[in-house]
């Protein structure tokens, strides 16, 4: 099963994507995590699209702005978390979706659940993996956040990419971060780099790792919680080594009307190591819910 390479225009810049899945097959738009790319689902919707419980759909994994073959942001151009927001819906506008499923891993998902809350109208399922909801901060830490902020964009422009001599040198060095399988690091690796004088480097824009200027308090972030309407899988990684992660995934799973809270093996990026059991409970998930999809 091959993916359909998209370009998918908004009125500021372009996105990447990958689409899978027949074009009159339900409509599913995929968010990757922080730093990662579109290439995050291409180990489970192979999987998962195959399963004979699962009726067509066509899913389109974007890559997020600044990331794998999207489009970076102007030079001075911050990365908002909640840009992004208005950003896919209208990628949704463009793809002609009026509504649809959102899945979303860690950062995608997110921006998934905001999405969600704020357009409950477009979207009919939430499917998330080991995410619900953004970071949150503490209010009295707002002052301090800003400035580290600030002071890694000064620095932003003393800093260089690294340079890999090969692909391969490229997936040891990712794969020894730690926290993922080799061959889940080649399938994103694969479409993060970009050649190089000297080898490859990620395509990624630098721009990404500058802290964000503004969190949300987690009683704003609970507040989108508590608005999403859909139905939700929330997906917890049995084995997470965020602990404080797995936390809110617990407790703010507590806050959504229709919840179908699974802890499923694996890591953070279990779907990409392992994705037969992730395909097994979102296709679980879809049965037991689509019939309600209006």
């Amino acid at each position: 099963m091959t993916p359909q390479e998209l370009n998918i225009r908004l009125p500021h810049l372009t996105l990447a994507a990958q689409a899978w899945g027949p074009p009159d097959g339900l409509p599913v738009l995929g968010f990757h995590g922080w730093l990662d790319n579109a290439a995050t689902f291409a180990r489970l919707l192979p999987v998962l699209l195959q399963r004979p419980e699962v009726p067509p759909l066509h899913v389109v994994a974007l890559d997020l702005p600044g990331h794998g073959l999207s489009e970076h942001r102007p030079p001075g151009m911050a990365y908002h978390f909640v840009d992004m927001v208005p950003e896919v819906l209208q990628a949704a506008d463009s793809l002609g979706w009026d509504r649809f499923l959102l899945l979303g891993h860690s950062m995608g998902a997110a921006l998934a659940t905001l999405v969600a809350a704020v357009a409950p109208e477009r979207i009919s399922h939430l499917m998330l993996i080991d995410g619900l909801g953004p970071i949150s901060a503490q209010q009295e830490d707002a002052c301090t956040t800003l400035k580290t902020s600030l002071r890694q964009e000064q620095a932003l422009a003393e800093k260089r990419k690294p340079i890999y001599a090969s692909p391969e040198e490229a997936v040891r060095a990712r794969h020894a971060v730690g926290g993922i399988s080799e061959v889940a690091v080649q399938t994103l690796v694969k479409r993060g780099l970009e050649p190089c004088e000297g080898g490859f480097t990620w395509r990624t824009d630098p721009s990404l790792r500058v802290k964000s200027r503004h969190y949300f308090t987690e009683d704003q972030v609970r507040s989108f919680v508590k608005a999403l309407e859909c139905p939700v899988l929330a997906i917890e990684a049995a084995q997470t080594t965020l602990e404080y992660w797995r936390d809110l995934i617990r407790e703010r799973s507590k806050l959504v009307p229709q919840v179908t809270h699974t802890v499923v093996p694996g890591q953070h990026h279990l779907h990409l190591d392992d994705p037969e059991p992730t395909a097994a409970v979102i296709a679980e998930f879809l049965q037991a819910h689509l019939s309600t999809r209006s």
